[in-house]
């Protein structure tokens, strides 16, 4: 019986993100977005990998990943921190300056914040994510990505907003 309602909370919640927006002024919006092409490294233009460099200056960049989003240009860049852990930079333009936008890295469910994870284990009871995403806005906002599968064994994505000591489960993908 518990499954089952662990079952029909994620499918309710699913059908939630189809149907529900944004309570703010993003409400209905979807992005325009090209897809992310793998992107040789010295296709990247000098000033993306500075910036990165500048920001996570012992990060030994590996790959790159290019997209257009609502016909802004992004590169994703990425590689190894020198205790071997993973990260992600994601660059966009602001006001014509190269910026990171966004820092990823994988966690364990140890590193979340405890409103974090209770606010997980409220709305989904018994649901274990396979993988979570540690994505830091630069602006004191943190958005975490949860991976996993629903009872009936479907791909499903849960995220969660930690900004200013609160957390907020989001209805749509989170946009920077």
């Amino acid at each position: 019986m518990k499954k089952l309602a662990s079952a029909m909370l994620i499918l309710m919640f699913l059908f939630g993100l189809a149907a529900c927006g944004k309570p703010d002024a993003e409400e209905g919006r979807k992005v325009d977005a090209s897809g992310k092409e793998a992107t040789d490294l010295d296709a990247v233009p000098e000033a993306v990998m500075a910036v990165a460099r500048a920001a996570q200056p012992q990060l030994m960049i590996s790959e790159a990943e290019y997209e257009t989003r609502d016909g802004n240009e992004y590169y994703d860049v990425g590689g190894t921190l020198p205790d071997g852990s993973e990260l992600e930079l994601d660059m966009t333009r602001i006001d014509g300056v190269w910026t990171v936008v966004e820092t990823q890295r994988d966690i364990g469910m140890e590193l979340l914040p405890g409103m974090v994870e209770g606010l997980l284990s409220d709305k989904f009871p018994g649901w274990q994510p396979e993988r979570i995403i540690e994505s830091d806005q630069g602006d004191g906002v943190v958005v975490y990505e949860f991976f996993g599968k629903t009872d009936a064994g479907e791909d499903t994505k849960i995220e969660i907003k930690w900004a200013g000591q609160q957390a907020e489960l989001l209805i749509d993908e989170w946009v920077h």
